[in-house]
């Protein structure tokens, strides 16, 4: 009888006596290995079982604060700390190096990988730390956002992307001209008052 195949990642299910198993077993493991939620950033040791304190980091993408993707070579050896639970990450605020922490997960931006623990000259354990998919569209009540404080953050990059708030039809830049109030109330103070209520309304920001 031939093979048949998983639905999802058609992993090959061999059938009762039949022979060779092992080219479906090896094509299985290749598939598995290929799936970026197993395969990508996924922290190993460098040998089975483990007799140093070294892991090695698969090679995958990760999405940096901007929004854009970046790609982490891998690490075929790191040498991790002795008798030590060791948190692996890639930092971001150092172009996504490999970082380690005997203290835990840093609070500035990172991409988690693992936590590992490790006897005096071995590793005992891996726990994947990875986030394999990223929730978007909306934010969950109560989540805040945090800002840097040297550059800072545009919402909007040009005037002629279009934002709005509170349900309101996204409109691109308002123009309010280039007036200069008198020292007395006119016509011209009165136009750039309405210049802003109108730019106020139409973004959203108030009814």
């Amino acid at each position: 009888m031939s093979n048949t195949y998983t639905p999802n990642t058609q992993l090959a299910m061999p059938a009762a006596g039949d022979r060779n198993w092992n080219v479906a077993v090896n094509g299985n493991a290749a598939v598995l290995d290929a799936l970026a939620p197993l395969g990508a950033l996924a922290v190993t040791t460098t040998e089975v079982p483990s007799a140093t304190l070294n892991v090695r980091v698969a090679p995958g993408a990760y999405m940096r604060q901007d929004g854009t993707i970046a790609v982490y070579a891998g690490s075929a050896l790191s040498t991790l700390t002795a008798a030590a639970t060791v948190y692996l990450y890639l930092d971001l605020t150092n172009s996504g190096a490999l970082a380690t922490s005997t203290s835990g997960f840093p609070a500035t931006p990172h991409v988690r990988l693992a936590t590992v623990t490790t006897a005096a000259s071995s590793i005992q354990s891996i726990t994947d730390a990875r986030v394999a998919f990223q929730v978007l569209g909306a934010f969950a009540d109560g989540v805040n956002l945090t800002f840097g404080t040297s550059v800072g953050t545009q919402i909007g990059t040009a005037a002629n992307q279009k934002l709005a708030f509170f349900g309101k039809t996204p409109i691109v830049q308002p123009a309010m001209g280039a007036a200069t109030a008198g020292s007395s109330y006119t016509a011209n103070e009165q136009a750039m008052l309405q210049n802003v209520y109108n730019a106020v309304r139409n973004l959203g920001l108030g009814s």
